[in-house]
């Protein structure tokens, strides 16, 4: 149902669980999986979310959810919930490399990455759970709402309707269009820029977003922590040199 392959520090994780990588338990919790171990792996410091062939993910598997009932759903709750818990608050560089389709839950998995990158083409970018007959679970909508803009979001999330690259972007679905022989480069590109962000920065930065999306987390301790650390000074110094040709007031 997945694969990885690491590459220069980055881990490409990809959805192949047919049809179109639609969203069941058993994908769920393996995905879920997938990424746990790239955040435990010290190699890859960023990761890559991507798809197969002409689907990003598109969403749960409706026909097991009708077919199986209600104790089959509250297990599928379950393991969404806990699939886009971690997805927002996964420590590390996470881009999304949208192949294609990304629609309802595969939407919500794209808009919880930091960074979305999509293939021009015939992809769609949607959430029609309203269409479908289900609310948002509250995990999903704080995702969907904290990554793109509120001036969208009642279109995006009450009427349903289905964008195509260049109308997901100008809605903040995704952040950039590329052709689609250049996705994955471009999306490792990224993947990259954002791991040379200091980690221990990085991390509290994603968790901050998160505690604006409705965490109450007082993380000013570990922020001064980090402001005060010798390795954060030495990154600082770094940045100066390159900058400003010097890494002191003084020289």
């Amino acid at each position: 149902m997945i694969q990885r392959r690491d590459e220069n520090g980055t881990a490409e994780i990809r959805m192949a669980h047919e049809p179109a990588n639609v969203l069941t338990v058993e994908f769920s919790d393996a995905l879920a999986a997938e990424l746990e171990g790239a955040r435990r792996d010290d190699s890859a410091r960023a990761v890559v979310l991507t798809g197969t062939g002409s689907a990003f993910s598109a969403g749960v598997e409706l026909f097991r959810v009708v077919d199986e009932g209600p104790a089959y759903v509250e297990a599928l709750l379950d393991s969404l919930g806990a699939l886009f818990s971690m997805l927002r608050a996964f420590p590390k560089p996470l881009v999304a490399a949208v192949n294609g389709h990304a629609v309802a839950g595969g939407g919500v998995i794209a808009c919880a990455c930091d960074y979305r990158i999509m293939a021009a083409g015939g992809g769609r970018v949607g959430l029609p759970e309203l269409k479908v007959g289900v609310p948002f679970p509250a995990i999903a909508s704080d995702i969907v709402r904290s990554a793109i803009p509120q001036r969208h979001q009642r279109e995006v999330m009450l009427l349903c309707r289905l964008y195509d690259p260049e109308g997901a972007a100008e809605r903040g679905l995704v952040d950039e269009i590329v052709p689609a022989a250049e996705l994955l480069g471009r999306a490792r590109e990224i993947a990259l820029d954002l791991a040379s962000i200091p980690a221990a920065a990085y991390s509290l930065t994603k968790r901050q977003f998160a505690s604006a999306a409705g965490d109450a987390i007082d993380l000013e301790p570990e922020l001064r922590s980090i402001w005060t650390a010798d390795d954060t000074l030495e990154h600082i110094r770094g940045y100066l040199q390159r900058t400003l040709g010097r890494s002191s007031a003084t020289r």
